[in-house]
This record gives C-alpha cells, structure tokens and sequence, in this order.
C-alpha cells in the first residue's frame, strides 16, 4: 500500500478545474476528508478551495443534516446552533461566517456564496422533494461532488426517488418539533424523516450515469472525486427507475461497492492479478 497523498488546496482547486468545476457554479458537496489523505491545513483547506473554484458568484452547498436528533423527544432544532451530524467538514462549514441553513428540522442543507439564502429559503416539510434545496439543484443546474465517497452518500437521489414515487419512499412524522429560527423565535413545525432501514444501493447507478456521460470523475490526493452535472444525472435515474422500480434498492443482500480512494483501485488491481 502507497503512503497518503499529501495535498494542498492548490492541489484540490486543480482537480476540480479537471473536473469542470467553473466561477459562478452551484455545487453541492458530500466528502471524506481522510480520503485525501494528508490535506495540509485540514478541513479549512478543502472548504477554501472549493470557494476558490466557484469564484465570488459561485455557490458552495452541504448537507446540514441532524439525524442525531431523531432520539430526542421533543426535538428542538435551532437553525443557527444545532451541530450536523457525524461530519467535521459539514460541522466546519456550519460554522464559517456566512453559512446559512435550510429549516428542515431533519434534512437541512448549509449553503454559502451569492446564491446562498435564495438556495435555502424553501424548504418544505418532506426532506427532499421539492420545494427544497435538492429539487433546485436540478432547477438551477447544480453539480454534485462525491469527494472520496460513494453514490449511497448522494441525498439527491432521494430527491429522485420522492419525485418518482418509488413503492419504498415513506416517511414517518418527526414528534413535536420545535424550530428555533435564527433570530431566536421559536415555533412548532410540521416535518418528516425517511423511513429507516430501507436497503438502499445507489452505486447501482454508476455505469448508467459513466455511459450517459453526466459524471466525471479523477483523483485528488487519494480521494476518487466524483463531479455529476445534477440535471443529467436527476434525467438518468428517474429513466431507469421508470424502467426497474427497485433500481436504487440492494440486490440479494449485495451491495455494489465501488472506489472511493486510491487504495481501492489498488486492492482492485490487486485481486485482478492472476495467481503465480
């Protein structure tokens, strides 16, 4: 095994430039800093630099999701303060002056740059159907940026499959929810989480999107980076799953997995290679 890139945000502005990434784009960012491998000034790097490729009229998005909260009862979200769950590249993001957050108690979505509060400003109370920040995405000709994760990170195509109306969508009410806005109001919303446990396998995907040509992909560092222009990627999947319902669902207890970083290939690579 190869030891860990070490990256610079030069490094990280370059890949994305390789990618497509251009002043002025709306992107929408899931990523896994540690897929990079040494990221030389650590997750702030990363966030520089993607400000850096979309320029001043650009737009970065994240997600600001709180599925810590489903445990809580009643659940009080406050917009300006609850932190984002099981990420530090979201959590920092958060909390970077001029971050601004969607008021789905469940399913927000942070978003900083020009476009930043129109992206946010509608967000009903299902997570991802329209109106919300994943439906606009489509809308407004979004790219997303799978950055050392997998298609199965991709809340977009939940928006996907909302809109579809695919046999395994449901929701399930959130309890007393109470919405705490960011001048400090607060008021009882109504909202809905997913339904749990539902196998979902949106590595599925893949190949169809590589041979509709709506996904580019390259390495930065160590990380496999994923660029999906959402509108074609949104057109390819609702294609398919009007052809197979269950095309964003595990198949026999299988998952398709497919590399996220370099050490992926090389175990691919590796097990590829005839025996001696």
């Amino acid at each position: 095994m190869s030891e860990a890139a070490v990256v610079t945000g030069a490094d990280i502005v370059a890949g994305l430039r390789e990618l497509g990434i251009a002043p002025g784009d709306l992107i929408f960012v899931h990523a896994s800093l540690s897929s990079f491998g040494h990221v030389e000034g650590g997750v702030d790097t990363l966030i520089d630099a993607l400000f850096e490729a979309v320029g001043p009229e650009g737009t970065v998005a994240m997600p600001g999701f709180t599925f810590q909260q489903r445990e809580h009862d009643p659940t009080v979200f406050d917009v300006l303060n609850t932190p984002v769950w099981a990420s530090r590249v979201y959590e920092r993001f958060r909390t970077r002056p001029g971050t601004v957050r969607s008021h789905h108690p469940n399913h927000s979505v942070l978003a900083s740059g020009a476009r930043a509060r129109e992206f946010v400003a509608e967000h009903g109370p299902y997570p991802c159907q329209a109106p919300s920040p994943f439906a606009k995405l489509a809308e407004w000709g979004g790219k997303l940026l799978l950055m050392g994760v997998s298609h199965n990170s991709s809340t977009t195509l939940h928006a996907v499959e909302e809109h579809e109306k695919l046999p395994e969508v449901g929701y399930a009410l959130i309890p007393d929810v109470i919405l705490r806005d960011e001048e400090g109001n607060e008021r009882p919303v109504v909202a809905f989480q997913h339904w749990r446990d539902i196998p979902y396998e949106f590595n599925r995907l893949d190949p169809l999107f590589v041979a509709a040509g709506v996904q580019q992909q390259t390495l930065i560092g160590d990380a496999i980076v994923r660029c999906l222009d959402v509108r074609g990627m949104w057109d390819v999947a609702a294609e398919a799953a009007r052809r197979d319902p269950a095309i964003m669902l595990m198949q026999g207890g299988q998952r398709e997995e497919i590399p996220v970083c370099r050490a992926d290939l090389e175990r691919a690579v590796t097990n590829q290679s005839p025996s001696v």
